[in-house]
């Protein structure tokens, strides 16, 4: 009898050992730091953005987060790094939409798609705000258009870059409003400002956290905002839908994703406890000081939105032949 008790237990044994293993190691997850790979420089928005919420959302997982900045080729040298490290829930991406969803498209030889990626949340979103010098005659986009259509190819817009969102999107108002404007593009969005400052060129679309100091000391003017709504800290200012152009409509993101194949379970605990960061409402109230929108979303939200954006953006960059090889 006693011999039968102890077969029937090793047989038990046997068959649950690989479901205990398995549940332990989701349980003992994290049991190190993890790193937090920024394609951006430090000291930007992005940068504060990452490191505010890699702070709180280490409470939560009981380790530290290490912000990773990893800057250049538009965000590309940062995927490709997170696209070849292991899928262990150590090392995680925070990327802004142009990464996942437009640089891409541009270069072509990039071995690095954004469906490679496991998708977690989306962590913040915004508009961008389509501004001019304080000294511009302009006061909406109808005044914008008005003049650019009487003077086709006098008018400039600047970007930070080619093939940044602010870049398309003064690409999408030219299609849409059926204008000849100049495209100047700067290497980051310090000397672009500057120049709109300067009143060398006449228009630029930013976002919020970019521009808002200077909107504030009364140096630029906005006309218009790319989002679906009105901006609480701009509420005179109206959307494009509002001045008849819906097509301009855009709002940016950021999101959380980790390599291929990282599993089910860390990907639900990270999207979990991320959550929960977002949805405290001191963190939502420092995002929106800096012009950011706390989001959420499930990780078939999150690859839903890289495909449809991505073929939005594709289509753009083919149309108007837009190239950074």
């Amino acid at each position: 009898m006693t011999r039968r008790v102890f077969i029937n237990c090793m047989a038990v044994a046997l068959t649950c050992g690989p479901a205990v293993s398995t549940a332990f190691a989701a349980d003992a997850y994290p049991s190190k730091p993890i790193k937090v790979i920024l394609p951006f420089a430090t000291g930007g928005q992005s940068d504060v953005v990452a490191r505010l919420i890699a702070e709180r959302l280490s409470l939560g997982l009981g380790q530290p987060l290490v912000v990773e900045n990893v800057a250049g080729a538009g965000g590309m040298i940062a995927a490709a790094s997170v696209a070849r490290a292991a899928p262990d829930g150590y090392t995680l991406f925070l990327p802004n939409a142009s990464t996942l969803t437009i640089a891409p498209h541009l270069q072509k030889g990039s071995s690095v798609k954004p469906s490679a990626f496991t998708p977690i949340t989306t962590v913040t979103q915004f508009p961008l705000v389509l501004v001019v010098n304080s000294n511009s005659p302009y006061k909406s986009l109808a005044d914008v258009v008005a003049d650019a259509k009487a003077r086709p190819g006098k008018l400039s817009f600047a970007s930070p870059g080619y093939g940044t969102t602010p870049h398309l999107m003064g690409e999408t108002f030219k299609r849409e409003a059926h204008l000849d404007i100049t495209h100047v593009p700067y290497k980051g969005g310090a000397p672009a400002l500057n120049d709109l400052l300067g009143g060398q060129v006449d228009l630029y679309f930013e976002a919020p956290a970019t521009l808002a100091p200077q909107i504030r000391a009364g140096r630029i003017r906005p006309l218009a905002v790319t989002g679906k709504a009105r901006m609480g800290s701009m509420p005179d200012v109206p959307t494009v839908a509002e001045q008849g152009m819906p097509k301009l409509t855009l709002e940016s993101w950021s999101a959380l994703v980790a390599p291929p194949r990282t599993p089910a379970d860390i990907i639900a605990r990270l999207r979990v406890e991320t959550e929960k960061v977002l949805k405290s409402e001191d963190i939502a109230s420092k995002l929106r000081e800096r012009g950011f929108e706390a989001t959420s979303s499930t990780p078939e939200e999150l690859a839903r939105m890289v495909r449809e954006e991505g073929a939005v953006w594709s289509q753009l960059i083919k149309e108007r032949n837009i190239s950074v090889d």
